[in-house]
């Protein structure tokens, strides 16, 4: 099934504002492209850390306007090397990029930025808003008065949205098919054949389905 990425400014950027994607290297057929994804790897690597520390896209906030433009301006360079197919400047591009998230780090520490808080995950939906899921509704409060563009929820909220009717198929498939994930459905082929009809009812997998699928996960696992 297909979803749209969701890393923001800095995937953009690294794959050349185009729809490519960071493909399974056996599926890539141009060695141009292969080559460049190689090298970003270690960019959206070093990026995930950011994240995880700071907060989905946020590093770039907390730091002054001068630095925030020589980092968005390295971005650019990696995307115009991506655009020209030159995997060498695409290269050095991305190990400016490297070095300009050290340098973010760094003066956000030194500016006293507050960072993501232990008790907190951030995830970002397929257009590109955030949210959090935090440990308890005091740390609710705390965090969406320091993440005002969150939306914040606790761990027993989500509990009770995976409690509603609309969840109970998705769950009983992760429980059957450990690994399973929840996409969004981007094409109408990706529908067919399992799902078919018009209402949300008719949506729905059936009981024999799951007892296949559950079936089939036993004999691969």
């Amino acid at each position: 099934m297909a979803a749209k990425d969701k890393r923001g400014k800095v995937r953009d950027g690294l794959y050349g504002g185009s729809e490519d994607r960071l493909k399974n290297p056996f599926e890539e057929d141009d060695q141009i492209v292969l080559a460049m994804n190689s090298v970003a790897v270690s960019v959206m690597k070093r990026k995930r850390e950011a994240d995880k520390v700071w907060g989905l896209d946020r590093l770039a906030e907390l730091v002054s306007e001068e630095t925030r433009l020589r980092f968005w301006k390295q971005l650019w360079r990696c995307r115009d090397a991506r655009k020209a197919r030159d995997v060498e400047a695409y290269r050095l591009a991305c190990g400016g990029m490297l070095r300009a998230f050290d340098v973010l780090e760094a003066e956000a520490k030194a500016m006293n930025a507050e960072p993501l808080a232990v008790s907190v995950m951030e995830g970002q939906r397929d257009d590109g808003s955030v949210f959090a899921i935090c440990a308890d509704p005091a740390t609710v409060h705390a965090y969406a008065a320091m993440r005002p563009e969150c939306d914040c929820w606790t761990m027993d909220e989500v509990a009770v949205i995976l409690q509603q009717e609309f969840f109970t198929q998705a769950v009983s498939i992760k429980r059957a098919m450990p690994g399973a994930e929840v996409l969004t459905l981007m094409a109408e082929e990706d529908i067919g054949p399992v799902y078919k009809g018009s209402s949300e009812q008719a949506y729905a997998l059936s009981k024999d389905a799951l007892a296949v699928m559950e079936s089939q996960s036993k004999r691969h696992g």
